[in-house]
């Protein structure tokens, strides 16, 4: 059961980094204003959508609470970590310097 929950937890986190991906790419070509809005708008909306799928998996199925947890936080932290550096090297291609 505990792979289940490490699982469940990866693909939650998985689609909430899609979602991620999709919101800058989008907003990095509408000015810097529209970009901070999808940013900061879309973390606060994923974050809400991270919160309702994991209350919906840890009280819906059987899966590991903890595989889950830790799997979720960490893919969380990685696919956090994948979108800024997506930004700075977006930015750097851009030749933006502020």
């Amino acid at each position: 059961m505990m792979w289940e929950g490490v699982m469940a937890g990866l693909a939650v986190a998985a689609v909430n980094g899609a979602l991620a991906l999709a919101a800058v790419r989008w907003g990095l070509d509408k000015g810097m204003q529209v970009f901070m809005i999808a940013f900061f708008g879309g973390m606060t909306l994923r974050l809400m959508l991270v919160a309702v799928c994991s209350v919906a998996v840890l009280k819906l199925t059987a899966v590991d609470t903890k595989g889950y947890i830790v799997a979720l936080v960490g893919a969380y932290l990685f696919f956090l970590l994948l979108e800024v550096l997506y930004v700075l090297k977006n930015k750097a291609e851009k030749g933006d310097k502020g």
